[in-house]
């Protein structure tokens, strides 16, 4: 075969390429078209009829985004229908990177076409906004509490939201039907929030940065140790209620993993206080007796969920315990918040006995 032969068949080649190229363009532009004329604005991501909002939602980026992760979170948000269809048109109109950080005025009602436009104007209409920060180890009531004094809305709403409301997240499919659904999974960190925000529109955002957070690292070490998100997450809130020091959680998480492995009870003292209607210092002998699946001196294994919502560093601890044979710890500094952990009965009864003088 001389050289032109060979030059006129890489010709025909590259003209069967291009021309398959052109028809699959033309058969997705088609297809999205077809689709696109039956959307009504975008599916809702999450029922919120309970909760009265307004179409209108103030979209909030905090640093330049891509493009394509901005397309999932709308669909999550319910702005648009299809994360794939306002991707494929954005291939239509010309590969768009990023989109700028700021806050944009956006309706559940929008067109991908016109979601577009607003983000990639000239510049966000910034919008007044609201900063919270909800600490590690607050429960849904913490939360609840706190917004109603923030007058965002009452601690009633949010409850009801937490518990009725619908959201677009796969990890919640694992979740058991449980009171309390969302304890745990509610991720305490600092937020940018519209102005009037909705308790949709807070929990969204909580729901969407543990789905960061619990990212393919921690999935693949709670497989590794043959542990359901759940259990890691209900593990990890006990570690962020019993000790509020750093270096103690990984030995905490030692005595949950090793009294779990030798068939003892838990005997956490915060999983009792959690279904207690007041708070105390120090629990009571009676309380202990409280029948409650929440109660680990009457049940024995994990309690049937959580109870707060973890940090990063207790999931972690949950998950990465140090190695040892503790199986006991007790309060010996009420100030600095220091445990002494032991490896028997005896050594615990000792140090209980030291810690109360």
């Amino acid at each position: 075969m001389n050289l032109d032969k060979i030059i006129n068949f890489l010709l025909y080649l590259l003209g069967m390429a291009f021309n398959l190229v052109i028809m699959a363009v033309v058969a997705y532009a088609v297809w999205y078209f077809a689709i696109a004329g039956f959307e009504l604005g975008g599916s809702l991501a999450y029922d919120m009829t309970a909760e009265g909002y307004d179409y209108e939602i103030e979209f909030v980026l905090d640093e330049d985004t891509p493009a394509a992760d901005v397309a999932v979170i709308l669909e999550e948000m319910g702005i648009i229908g299809s994360h794939w269809l306002f991707r494929l048109e954005l291939f239509l109109m010309g590969r768009v990177r990023t989109y700028a950080a700021g806050t944009y005025m956006l309706n559940r009602n929008m067109s991908n076409t016109q979601a577009h436009q607003i983000l990639r104007g000239s510049a966000a209409t910034q919008a007044p906004e609201e900063i919270i920060t909800i600490p590690e180890g607050w429960t849904i009531g913490d939360m609840a509490a706190y917004f109603e004094y923030r007058e965002f809305f009452t601690a009633e709403e949010f409850i009801y939201v937490a518990e009725e409301g619908h959201f677009p997240f796969a990890f919640l499919n694992g979740v058991p039907n449980r009171p309390n659904r969302l304890e745990g999974y509610l991720f305490p960190d600092t937020y940018r929030i519209p102005i009037n925000p909705t308790p949709g529109d807070i929990i969204l955002r909580m729901l969407r940065r543990f789905d960061e957070v619990f990212d393919v690292e921690l999935n693949d070490r709670a497989y590794e140790v043959g542990l359901t998100m759940d259990e890691v997450v209900i593990m990890a809130s006990i570690i962020e209620r019993e000790t509020r020091l750093a270096h103690e959680r990984p030995l905490v998480s030692q005595v949950i993993h090793n009294r779990i492995d030798t068939g003892m009870m838990l005997e956490m003292c915060s999983t009792v206080a959690y279904v207690l209607d007041v708070q105390r210092d120090r629990l009571l002998y009676a309380d202990l007796e409280i029948d409650s699946p929440y109660n680990t001196y009457r049940n024995h294994g994990l309690p049937i969920g959580p109870i707060s919502n973890p940090g990063v560093a207790a999931l972690r601890a949950a998950l990465w315990p140090v190695d040892g044979d503790y199986l006991f710890f007790v309060l010996i500094n009420e100030a600095t918040g220091e445990h002494y952990f032991s490896r028997t009965f005896d050594a615990h009864i000792a140090a209980n006995q030291r810690a109360r003088g």
